[in-house]
């Protein structure tokens, strides 16, 4: 989709349009009566489409005055059901019903609306699709049938749709390993609610993940002029889904490019779709963060079904003044936040017209009240920055400059700049920035960290640069200069049918010269021979960027025979000189895992643990828990999942269902009482992302009690004022048994509830008593997701290569390199100088003798010993090289029988490394003899008296 160019002027006039059309400019409140109401279509018109949902209800002579509404405010249109499975197509062993969405899209493309499909393949509102019990030919097929039928229909005539979400709401909430999006998608059995039956009939007899793929690549043979879309919604909460994402749409654009090379760079996944069901306590630096991952794949991004739900409010709880504001506010920030990356967002697309047209309608969500009459919302959407109170642009950075080159800026606010090995401290001012203002006009400011801009491996020197009128300093522009030496960080390794074992290394701050060698070296566990090794060459990274690299296997390997083997993965530069340490993976040993935690942070996730019962809290509602055995008054609360814990980790069940991982984020009540962050109280709220953590549920929450047992709820938002029925806090970890107790309090009323767990799952303890009296009998343990890897600085990989006896070579001298190895005959053994050969000796039973140079052996340049077969590597050995600080001789003489002596000539040398290595020659003589011996590479003078004793002995150089 095209989009006009914008110039700051065209901002200027824009923003004088908005404002000529208030009679009142006092934002930022603003209602109806006080201003005319203005096309929104026609404010954001040079920025993206604005769209909405239609039904074809919409269309009728009832609902005439609505859809006047909607052509007067919107230009794209998204079919909210007529073009979802349940609705279109829903019995396979029938035909599709295509009478009522024809008609409706005939009427809307007509009226010249953009419109967008939603949705051909979904985990829900699917009911018969796929049919229950295919195995994965047959679930292809049918695949290939709905969306050829489906979208081929709408591929052309009058009701031609311009898009498509082809895929919708297929990555879990939450995955732990997020590059590795194959395990991030719902499958047959995670999430345990809302699973894709699709991944699961895939998966009877193939690869449960390869619907995903195939469902675009049928959608671009049936609609091949339509936008394909992947389309999903809480990957704003944290950045974990919106990394999974963004992996699968460049894998899967990639495998595309790879097999269609007719399609001429056109890449398959073309969008990605941000739901954007929010409410007010949305973090939107969290969404940015999503943009800019989003922005990385190359694809356009489009919000959806936008609409923001207010907290705590119901049909019988209309919102306050004070939330509609709240609401208005966050709309504002969002479209400011949309226009700021308006360059790569197509369309915001509204998920209803009005509020009471809304699926989440007690959540008020949208900026139309039932009545369709402007909220507080519409006029903070109208011009965000006014309603913000931003009365001009802030300036902006054109450019900055570091080492010789210049940087332009182009709209980005943040920068990886590469800074060379050499360099330990960066100087970076406000003179390496360049703008196009006056100096009298504005000020700028770099603040360094650390403040010397020291820069050491793995630890970047970051400058904030801010850039703010003088008049008005509020009005800025912040960018983040990040100054490092190039890293290497391992990625989560991958075991598919479809990739081989995979493994992945992330490269920051390219220097634009390293020539990247991934190997993985498989060795058995028995007697560490090499068992397997795959190696690849990779061109350098453009300088200053990041790259992710990869290597895999030809297939999949057994998990049996992976337990039998450690795998070392290394990398290398094109001088064969290590480029991070090795990493170590020993298949028999958990690399990640649920560890016992010992502190609580904010926003990390945890399992939490009854003491009690050694049951998981899990997301999922029970009707009727007692907070003790021995109550009858029992509430509804929330499941517990059995698991299994040795030494402080969770070893069972082995897949950990996304409803029993709860978010900590720190939260202030707004009736603590005297848990209070001054008396050392830490409050958290506790989100689950089993189904969404924006949409539902949202955080754990108790509802109102009178009694010694309060239900608990996940089901619904709660109101920012009764946050202290949500914020948790702990009575302090246990340093040896990692009990601790959580609990809510609400100060005016003196209520107290402990968490409390029992074989029938969850609940809240408590009452107006002290809360010793429930924090003794509720008891939890949580459990944080740890990382625990093995690297080792590396010197050598593959098959094992020794040298002996030479242990180095000395910078100038001709050396013999006995090489051993098992390895094929014929195979070479090659002497790479700077990854350049420059010597070489074929193996014979498994040894070979290179012979070099002095005038080849430079003590600034890197050597190793490479075994190669033909063109594959076999193996590889570094081979320092060192220069001669110090050669000293001597010699000893022994009286032996007769007129003989016994002469021993050694020469000691010091190499640069500080190691020593002495040459040694014995020769018998008689008395009072003198001569030149060769003792090593040196030649010395030795003069003998005939008492035994030496007269002269040194170096005669030549």
């Amino acid at each position: 989709m095209q989009k006009k160019a914008r110039s700051r002027w065209a901002y200027f006039l824009a923003f004088v349009f908005i404002l000529s059309s208030f009679s009142a400019t006092t934002m930022p409140v603003i209602n109806a009566s006080a201003a005319e109401v203005v096309s929104l279509k026609e404010v954001y018109k040079d920025h993206f489409l604005i769209g909405n949902v239609v039904s074809p209800n919409d269309l009728s002579d009832a609902n005439a005055e609505k859809y006047d509404f909607m052509k007067f405010h919107f230009n794209a249109l998204t079919p909210e059901n007529a073009t979802k499975p349940d609705s279109i197509w829903r019995d396979a062993t029938g035909d599709p019903s295509f009478t009522s969405a024809d008609s409706m899209l005939t009427q809307v493309k007509e009226d010249g609306f953009y419109t967008k499909g939603h949705a051909l393949v979904w985990h829900n509102q699917s009911a018969g699709w796929p049919p229950s019990g295919q195995t994965y030919t047959e679930a292809r097929a049918s695949l290939q049938r709905y969306i050829s039928t489906i979208a081929g229909h709408y591929s052309q005539g009058p009701y031609k749709l311009d898009a498509w979400d082809v895929v919708n709401e297929a990555m879990r909430d939450n995955p732990e390993n997020p590059t590795d999006w194959r395990n991030a998608l719902r499958s047959g059995i995670n999430p345990m609610e809302r699973p894709s039956r699709w991944f699961e009939a895939y998966a009877n007899g193939g690869n449960g993940w390869d619907y995903i793929y195939d469902a675009f690549l049928f959608a671009r043979e049936a609609a091949p002029d339509a936008t394909l879309y992947y389309n999903d919604f809480n990957d704003e909460e944290l950045p974990n889904k919106a990394i999974a994402i963004a992996s699968m749409v460049k894998e899967l654009n990639e495998r595309y490019a790879d097999e269609h090379p007719e399609a001429n760079g056109r890449k398959l996944i073309e969008g990605i779709g941000i739901q954007g069901h929010y409410n007010t306590r949305l973090n939107i630096d969290n969404l940015e963060e999503v943009l800019k991952i989003y922005r990385e794949t190359g694809v356009e991004i489009s919000i959806t079904e936008l609409d923001v739900q207010l907290n705590g409010t119901s049909a019988d709880e209309p919102p306050t003044e004070a939330q509609l504001k709240e609401q208005a506010v966050m709309y504002a920030k969002l479209f400011a936040l949309y226009k700021k990356y308006s360059d790569d967002i197509a369309r915001v697309t509204f998920w209803g017209v009005s509020d009471n047209n809304s699926w989440r309608s007690s959540g008020y969500p949208l900026p139309f009240d039932s009545n369709r009459e402007p909220k507080e919302a519409y006029w903070a959407i109208v011009n965000p920055e006014v309603y913000l109170g931003i009365g001009e642009l802030p300036p902006e950075l054109t450019s900055f400059e570091f080492g010789g080159e210049v940087f332009n800026v182009g709209g980005k606010t943040e920068f990886d700049v590469n800074v060379p090995k050499d360099v330990s401290n960066i100087d970076f001012s406000a003179a390496n920035l360049a703008h196009e203002y006056q100096d009298e006009d504005v000020d700028v400011s770099v603040t360094l960290n650390p403040a010397n801009g020291a820069v050491s491996a793995g630890e970047p020197a970051v400058a904030t640069v801010k850039i703010a009128w003088k008049e008005s300093p509020h009005r800025s522009t912040t960018y983040t200069v990040n100054f490092g030496h190039m890293t290497a960080e391992w990625g989560n390794d991958q075991n598919y049918a479809d990739t081989g074992y995979r493994s992945s290394v992330t490269i920051r701050f390219s220097d634009g010269e390293t020539a990247p060698k991934l190997i993985q070296a498989f060795y058995h566990l028995d007697d560490g021979k090499l068992a397997m090794l795959n190696s690849e060459e990779f061109q350098p990274l453009p300088k200053h960027t990041s790259g992710t690299l990869t290597i895999n296997t030809e297939s999949k390997i057994d998990d049996d025979e992976l337990k039998t083997l450690t795998l070392k993965k290394s990398l290398w530069d094109q001088n064969w000189a290590p480029i991070t340490p090795a990493r170590i993976t020993d298949f028999n040993t958990a690399e990640n895992y649920w560890r016992l935690a010992k502190t609580i942070e904010s926003g990390k996730t945890y399992i939490v643990v009854s003491a009690n019962s050694g049951l998981a809290l899990t997301n999922m509602n029970v009707p009727s828990v007692p907070a003790t055995g021995g109550v009858t008054t029992a509430k509804r609360g929330l499941a517990g999942t059995p698991v299994t814990i040795e030494d402080d980790m969770i070893i069972a069940p082995e897949l950990i269902q996304d409803n029993m991982r709860f978010i900590f984020n720190e939260r202030t009540s707004p009736d603590p009482g005297q848990y209070t962050s001054e008396n050392g109280y830490t409050g958290y709220t506790m989100l689950s992302l089993v189904h969404g953590g924006l949409v539902a549920p949202s955080i754990l929450w108790r509802d109102l009690s009178s009694d010694d047992t309060a239900p608990l709820r996940t089901d619904t938002t709660i109101g920012d004022h009764a946050l202290d029925q949500a914020v948790w806090y702990h009575t302090g970890i246990d340093p040896d048994t990692g009990e601790t107790t959580l609990f809510l309090h609400t100060g005016s009323s003196n209520y107290t509830y402990a968490l409390h767990g029992n074989e029938s799952g969850f609940v809240g303890q408590g009452g107006t008593e002290p809360l010793e009296n429930y924090a003794g009998v509720s008891r939890v343990k949580l459990y944080e997701y740890v990382s625990d890897y093995v690297d080792e600085d590396v010197t050598k990989v593959g098959v094992d290569i020794s040298l002996a006896p030479v242990k180095r070579l000395v910078s100038e001298r001709d050396a013999s390199i006995p090489v051993t190895a098992d390895v094929p005959d014929g195979s070479t053994a090659v002497l790479e100088k700077d990854g350049v050969s420059v010597a070489s000796s074929p193996f014979v039973n498994g040894e070979a003798l290179i012979s070099v140079a002095g005038s080849d052996v430079d003590a600034e340049a890197n050597y190793a010993v490479v075994a190669y077969d033909g063109s594959e590597l076999l193996g590889a050995v570094i081979l320092p090289v060192v220069t001669l600080d110090s050669a000293t001789p001597g010699a000893t003489v022994e009286r032996l029988n007769g007129n003989q002596n016994r002469l021993t000539v050694t020469v000691t040398e010091v190499y640069s490394d500080g190691l020593t290595e002495t040459f040694s020659e014995e020769v018998l003589i008689r008395n009072n003899a003198e001569d030149i011996y060769q003792v090593g590479p040196y030649k010395v003078y030795v003069d003998t008296k005939g008492n035994g004793q030496i007269r002269e002995c040194y170096i005669v150089w030549d």
